[in-house]
């Protein structure tokens, strides 16, 4: 699913869908919201079914597109769900906006005793408690077995495969990456100590050397492999086509590459010469919605129970990583050998990386970002002119 590609939509897109009429308004009971993929949904089906045996009080299901769109629209109207599946970086700008409920009174489990220290600590902000975590992602390297004999130890040698297969007349690119998306292309931007934002100095460092050096390096290593249009949907289909030997992508896109017939190799992000590959990583909540704050004390404690079990349950937490290559944030899984070579793979990644923001004021970051490096890709701004502008937008934002 284009789940980081909605990242900027936060307050900042047009509602599709009347958000009433996906229900979940506080009168249906306890209700889940999610925009996972088929297969990751059926899963899910089945432990909410597993979880919902013997129980008098349910949790509902719901499959939501745009679900960025109906969560502002549907929780200031007291609708929506009690419980929703995102990343942790949305837990403060929701705290601001009093989207989410603290369940610290509520839990039964000791976050700190029962997941990973950077699992708790992105379920936590401003001393509450906003969901529980369940699995750890970032994006990473996936190989076409058919052109790559080896996954590349190096960005040079994935620069040669690149060029040996890249030929747009005929419909092959070296690459398929969203090319302007921060949290796609976070590796490289990053890899020479830039940062998008620091949370301790509460501001943006696009604009130093570090971060444009990053963004030069993708300029001459990686966007001459891409297609020429940067949407998601038109990079995506290159690689699940067989018509790219590389695609840099998260967990959630494994299962529908392999099902459309690529023989996938996930790996970890090649080295880059003179810096680290530095991704950001996510932790996947089930967040708690302020539709909890004045709920019947059952739907309260169908909410939690669900995310509790759901993110201590071993056929889950196995169910997860072995399907879907989501990394265990459980203490007793976290560090398990036997969940297969995607899982052990993405979480090499995510060992290179560093935590999103979950600063309310990075909400203001991605956009202008996003538009800086669509400018660059476009040939119409340098790194510097383009990342020094974004800069100035963000600050300006943030007055």
């Amino acid at each position: 699913m284009q789940r980081r590609k909605l990242l900027a939509g936060i307050g900042g897109m047009a509602t599709l869908t009347v958000a009433g009429c996906l229900g979940g308004d506080g009168d249906e009971g306890t209700t889940l919201w999610h925009d996972f993929t088929d297969s990751e949904e059926a899963d899910l089906e089945d432990h909410v079914a597993a979880f919902n045996e013997g129980r008098e009080n349910e949790i509902g299901v719901q499959q939501v597109p745009e679900i960025v769109d109906q969560l502002d629209t549907a929780i200031p109207s007291g609708e929506g769900p009690e419980t929703f599946a995102w990343a942790h970086d949305w837990v403060g700008t929701y705290y601001d906006r009093d989207f989410v409920y603290d369940a610290s009174d509520d839990l039964s489990i000791d976050l700190d005793e029962t997941f990973t220290s950077a699992a708790a600590d992105a379920a936590r902000w401003e001393g509450g408690v906003y969901g529980i975590p369940y699995a750890s992602e970032t994006t990473t390297l996936m190989c076409n077995e058919e052109m790559v004999d080896e996954p590349p130890e190096t960005l040079d040698e994935m620069v040669e495969i690149m060029e040996e297969y890249h030929n747009p007349e005929e419909g092959m690119y070296g690459l398929s990456c969203p090319p302007a998306d921060p949290y796609f292309i976070s590796s490289f931007v990053q890899a020479f100590g830039g940062r998008f934002f620091d949370s301790e100095t509460e501001d943006t460092h696009i604009d130093e050397d570090e971060f444009i050096e990053g963004v030069e390096l993708l300029e001459e290593n990686l966007w001459p492999y891409v297609p020429a249009d940067p949407e998601y949907d038109v990079q995506i289909p290159v690689f699940a086509d067989g018509n790219a030997p590389f695609a840099i992508n998260g967990p959630w896109e494994v299962d529908g590459f392999r099902e459309s017939g690529v023989d996938v190799t996930v790996t970890s992000m090649p080295d880059i010469e003179g810096g680290d590959p530095t991704p950001y990583t996510g932790v996947q909540l089930w967040y708690f919605t302020s539709n909890l704050q004045d709920a019947p004390e059952e739907e309260v404690e169908t909410a939690v129970e669900w995310a509790e079990w759901h993110a201590t349950n071993e056929d889950a937490i196995l169910t997860n990583a072995e399907n879907h290559g989501f990394i265990p944030v459980h203490q007793d899984y976290a560090d398990d050998d036997d969940l297969g070579d995607d899982v052990a793979a993405f979480a090499e990644t995510v060992s290179m990386g560093v935590q999103m923001p979950a600063h309310d004021r990075m909400d203001q970051v991605w956009n202008p970002v996003e538009d800086g490096l669509e400018q660059v890709f476009n040939d119409q701004e340098t790194p510097r002119d383009a990342m020094e502008a974004a800069a100035e937008e963000i600050r300006d934002r943030w007055d």
